[in-house]
């Protein structure tokens, strides 16, 4: 089944569409609340290399160095990642595509990133298994490990840069490996010059993505073009999409700006077992700890089967949970560790645990525990409800932080005249706090937009910009 048809295939669903307008619905109401924050703004200009770029390494000294040139073309987006990927890291791709919506406005972005989830939804089911009907188990099961187990989920799905560098980037990695999962479950492959083309284009955009979902994804595809070749269904396209996917890779982790940016966060730098111990325990655990969960209907599954020789459906399962594994295990020997590596992890982990549902489905296996229907029902109502109220109480929190930063964007052009403008807290619905975490952006946002008390720390100056006053400062009540 081609990606269009799966589209297909759910619009003709009454059930699954409405699930999928329901989740959706939910992606896009957040998207559209959370206001534009931290390095939006910085993308939101062209990147100055040459006097510290728009981040942490920012210069100051006189007017000239000071400002910057907001993006106002896509040549200005160009030139911004020509000096991105020289002076501060390989992400150009990402990047690009975040300066593009900011560029464009906030609006476009919301819609963008709403359609940008479905696609994710779609292409992890595509992947699953091609040929059953679409699981709503599974549809659900997927939104909740995104929502629910990822951590920081808010700022890889739904923050604008965030989501770019990560929820996107996920997209490009699952649809390029798609085109091999495909071949190896209908046992055939096309094999054209077109179809070699679009590996190449596919390949470097996936390679080209983010650092750890990258190598991954070159891991998986060695594994799935070893299992073509196995199958007697080698085709040109496949070793192609490989070359350029690492190509990609290399691109993105060896660009001179990554080197820049450590040698500017992390002067000196030497990897030692005090860092890998604390990356174990400082994000490591919460990644692995979210696959394991996403994981369970895999467990089930292989609890419940038979013995016999693995079949494609069960090896792909394996790879792809391995694939996701690969994720935070790559972040271990990193400077640092960024837990919105869990989205992209998930991304490959929820192939399998999807694929798994699938099989259960097929083979008739239930889920269900032995107890009257009356109970089960009652059960699945209440749960239901619990998480319906659970998801309305972030549209709470988020309306909250939207007519916050909107009051404040006010403040700002009202008090012009003022230097500095001074910002106190968001007031902000707390109420929601303990059970959200970093699921909710109040924990990034005590002050509008992140700003600190230092009216000439980089992102104070580029907010103030971005509004066209001289200086703003983050003050407590």
């Amino acid at each position: 089944m081609s990606f269009l048809q799966l589209i297909n295939r759910t619009l003709n669903s009454s059930r699954s569409l409405i699930l999928f307008v329901i989740f959706a619905g939910f992606v896009f109401v957040r998207t559209t609340l959370l206001p534009l924050s931290h390095d939006d703004y910085s993308y939101a200009f062209v990147w100055d290399g040459a006097h510290g770029g728009n981040l942490e390494a920012m210069q100051f000294g006189s007017p000239e160095v000071e400002s910057r040139q907001r993006v106002d073309s896509l040549n200005d987006i160009v030139r911004s990642m020509e000096s991105h990927y020289f002076t501060w890291g390989g992400r150009i791709f990402a990047h690009a595509i975040a300066q593009f919506f900011i560029w464009l406005g906030k609006p476009v972005f919301d819609v963008a990133n709403t359609i940008m989830f479905v696609f994710l939804l779609l292409t992890i089911i595509n992947l699953a298994n091609t040929w059953l009907k679409i699981s709503r188990k599974a549809v659900v099961w997927i939104f909740l490990s995104l929502f629910l187990f990822a951590a920081c989920s808010l700022t890889s799905m739904i923050w604008l840069t965030g989501s770019c560098n990560y929820m996107w980037m996920s997209f490009f990695q699952l649809f390029f490996v798609t085109p091999y999962v495909k071949a190896l479950r209908s046992h055939e492959a096309g094999n054209s010059a077109l179809n070699v083309a679009l590996m190449i284009l596919l390949g470097l955009l996936a390679g080209w993505s983010n650092e750890a979902g990258s190598l991954a994804t070159v891991c998986l595809t060695i594994f799935l073009v070893g299992m073509c070749k196995a199958q007697g269904i080698f085709r040109s396209w496949m070793p192609a999409g490989l070359a350029a996917l690492t190509v990609g890779c290399a691109f993105l982790m060896f660009a001179p700006g990554n080197f820049a940016r450590l040698a500017f966060a992390h002067p000196n730098f030497a990897y030692t077992e005090e860092l890998f111990f604390e990356h174990l325990t400082g994000g490591f655990d919460r990644v692995v700890g979210a696959d394991l969960l996403a994981l369970i209907p895999m467990f089930v599954y292989f609890l419940r089967r038979e013995g016999g020789a693995l079949n494609t459906a069960e090896i792909l399962m394996l790879a792809f949970a391995t694939a996701g594994l690969l994720v935070p295990a790559a972040m271990l020997f990193s400077p640092e560790f960024n837990m919105r590596v869990s989205v992209p992890s998930l991304a490959f982990v929820l192939v399998a645990s999807t694929s798994a549902i699938l099989e259960l489905e097929r083979r008739r296996f239930s889920f269900s525990l032995q107890l009257p229907k009356k109970i089960l029902r009652g059960v699945s109502a209440t749960l239901t409800t619990i998480l319906f109220a659970y998801f309305v109480t972030f549209i709470y929190v988020d309306i909250s932080i939207f007519n916050a930063a909107r009051r404040q964007v006010r403040y700002i052009e009202r008090n012009e005249q003022y230097d500095p403008i001074q910002l106190p807290p968001m007031p902000i619905r707390h109420r929601f706090e303990k059970i959200h975490g970093d699921r909710s952006a109040v924990p990034y946002l005590k002050h509008f937009a992140g700003v600190i008390d230092n009216p000439n720390f980089c992102l104070n100056m580029l907010v103030a910009q971005y509004y066209g006053v001289r200086h703003v400062v983050a003050v407590d009540d």
